[in-house]
């Protein structure tokens, strides 16, 4: 059959009435942007990614992201497929989306209110962090995101890609195959909780070398599985404190973890701390008495001024941080990527040390 060129409208006019979008401060607002399986072109400004048009669905399509420049008020979707998309499956496309890039009434009224209070962050369009198309993604991430170095986060991240690859492979020979529709990938989705659950994590641990995490994504994946875990009511009832509190219940989840995972749900209040945080605490701030047991009183004291959005305050700092120190991260080779960190070990290797687009 004749692949079929699908190219679907995000219109944003009507509801970012007081900030302008831009899709490359969008995306390339958080590290989750440089994880696979996203793929950010900064020569031609697109964002690429698989997609799965359910979340039960075994169906995978590419898809292109972009906003042209002749009409900055809506985003193109571009999908490559062989068979014709149902309204029904558009709409699944699309609110994936819309949670990636965080167009909503609830985040423009959020990053009106933070420019309200953070004018330097208005002056450049900051105040949307770029997440996954589905919150179990996002949780993973942040999972992996903890007690260890960025560039071995982005290994593990790339392994699960891989290792969905390796399920669509295996279950097309199968009648429950997952299909691929359209050009191929370069590498596989990032695997849902279906596709988690049906594997133990000795496996995980073999394929994808994540260590002690194998076993919490695995509890993760199982409990959603039996139902003891809802996430579709913590993104839906947006009771931060109830989300907090259920995930630490994981065995694996702890305080960090949780922190971070609220963020990505919407909530901007407590700052997820790690040794970086204690870093930036520490070096810029010059708070020599920061460390795992004063650095949230500490970070309240340095960003309280900006509640309810204590977070983006932060990151905003860490991120402009970030971006003196490896230049302007949006243009960054993915061969780069690996360096992004407040490490003195790769202090200033962005100064003329890596490779730009």
């Amino acid at each position: 059959m004749e692949k079929k060129n699908y190219t679907l409208h995000l219109p944003l006019g009507k509801l970012l009435q007081s900030s302008t979008f831009n899709l490359e401060k969008a995306v390339c607002s958080h590290g989750f942007f440089m994880m696979a399986p996203n793929n950010w072109d900064s020569s031609t400004k697109v964002l690429r990614r698989p997609f799965r048009l359910s979340s039960n669905s075994r169906t995978i399509i590419l898809v292109h992201i972009y906003q042209p420049s002749s009409n900055a008020s809506v985003l193109h979707v571009q999908v490559d497929t062989k068979h014709p998309m149902s309204a029904h499956d558009q709409k699944i496309l699309l609110a994936q989306v819309t949670r990636m890039l965080r167009i909503s009434e609830k985040d423009e009224r959020d990053i009106t209110k933070f420019h309200d209070i953070h004018s330097e962050a208005e002056s450049i369009g900051f105040g949307r962090i770029f997440r996954s198309p589905t919150l179990f993604e996002d949780i993973v991430k942040c999972i992996l995101l903890c007690n260890c170095g960025w560039d071995r986060t982005l290994a593990m991240v790339k392994s699960l890609c891989d290792l969905q690859m390796s399920f669509t492979k295996t279950r097309s020979k199968r009648r429950d195959r997952v299909k691929c529709e359209g050009e191929p990938l370069m590498s596989g989705d990032f695997p849902t909780w279906e596709e988690l659950a049906s594997v133990d994590a000795e496996f995980l641990k073999k394929h994808c070398n994540l260590g002690y995490r194998a076993n919490t994504i695995i509890r993760l994946a199982t409990m959603i599985k039996s139902g003891k875990l809802s996430l579709e009511n913590f993104e839906k009832d947006e009771d931060f404190d109830g989300a907090r509190k259920k995930l630490q219940h994981i065995k694996g989840i702890g305080v960090f973890i949780s922190d971070y995972v609220v963020t990505c749900i919407g909530d901007y209040q407590k700052i997820p701390a790690d040794t970086e945080t204690i870093r930036h605490i520490t070096e810029i701030h010059a708070r020599k008495n920061c460390n795992l047991k004063t650095v949230q009183k500490l970070a309240e004291e340095i960003y309280g001024k900006f509640a309810p959005f204590q977070y983006l305050a932060y990151w905003f700092e860490l991120w402009k941080y970030y971006e003196e120190e490896f230049g302007n991260l949006s243009a960054l080779s993915p061969d780069a990527y690996r360096i992004v960190t407040g490490s003195t070990s790769n202090r200033g290797k962005g100064k003329g040390g890596i490779q730009m687009k």
